[in-house]
């Protein structure tokens, strides 16, 4: 049976431009950068399924196997594509403070995969690696520096706004292209959803859930996805505050009486 297993250190290579090209196809006529960009021009048109060997191939005018000189194949090719997609953080401009850093940090990168929605279709294969990915967590990571969190905790918050904010992206697409079916816009749901919810809520089964219902819990019309996304950011911050408080005042007592975090030795 073939191992279809990939080799991060592999991955690794080809992100930083360490990666020797292969011996296939002719010397000198492309480089991966000019593969990957087409790739991206790709996605960018029709969208990340509409990527394949074949149509890099074809855009640039090569045979499709003159291709895995430089990269081995589509999974590679779409991680690279995600790479180079993601560009370097303009977070010069964003605040020094931790809150307004972090708060500038997932705006920037929900502006990014809504202005490219074919990266949010992209399966996350590995950690981040690649030098533009890891300058968006350094620039994430600093503005936490001097916060009074240890370094797992930093992580910790740097993957639940990550998280979070891919969340919201995604829901926000899958909304949007939902619509034309569903007929039914983003700012709309919440009302429509109340209304079934009563409809189906209302034996006496589900008291709380009708209750949030009927006291329109699941927004109204009002609500659309920025104020949506701006409330559960200022959610996480005010975990975020809430912690580095604590951490502060176990630091003030001689680090007795505030339990560690999860994960934290």
């Amino acid at each position: 049976m073939a191992d279809d297993r990939r080799d991060p250190g592999h991955l690794l290579d080809l992100l930083w431009r360490t990666h020797a090209p292969g011996s296939r196809g002719p010397r000198g006529s492309l480089s991966l950068d000019r593969v990957v960009a087409t790739a991206v021009e790709i996605a960018d048109a029709e969208g990340v399924a509409a990527v394949s060997m074949r149509r890099v191939a074809e855009r640039l005018g090569v045979t499709t196997m003159s291709l895995y000189r430089y990269v081995p194949g589509k999974d590679d090719l779409v991680d690279l594509m995600f790479e180079m997609a993601t560009g370097l953080p303009d977070d010069a401009a964003w605040p020094e403070d931790w809150r307004g850093g972090l708060a500038a940090f997932a705006r920037a990168s929900r502006a990014l995969l809504l202005a490219r929605p074919w990266m949010l279709d992209v399966p996350i294969s590995a950690p981040p690696m690649g030098p533009n990915n890891l300058a968006w967590m350094e620039a994430a990571l600093s503005r936490l520096a001097r916060t009074g969190l240890d370094e797992g905790e930093m992580v910790g918050v740097l993957s639940i706004l990550s998280g979070y904010t891919f969340f919201e992206a995604g829901q926000q697409l899958a909304m949007s292209r939902a619509a034309p079916r569903t007929g039914v816009g983003y700012s709309e749901w919440g009302q429509a959803y109340a209304a079934m919810l009563e409809r189906v809520a209302g034996d006496g089964r589900y008291p709380t859930l009708a209750r949030v219902a009927r006291a329109g819990g699941f927004g109204d019309e009002r609500s659309g996805p920025e104020e949506d996304f701006e409330y559960g950011l200022s959610f996480i911050l005010d975990g975020v505050e809430a912690l580095i408080g604590a951490r502060a005042h176990r630091a003030a007592r001689g680090g007795a009486g505030v339990p560690e975090g999860p994960g934290v030795n």
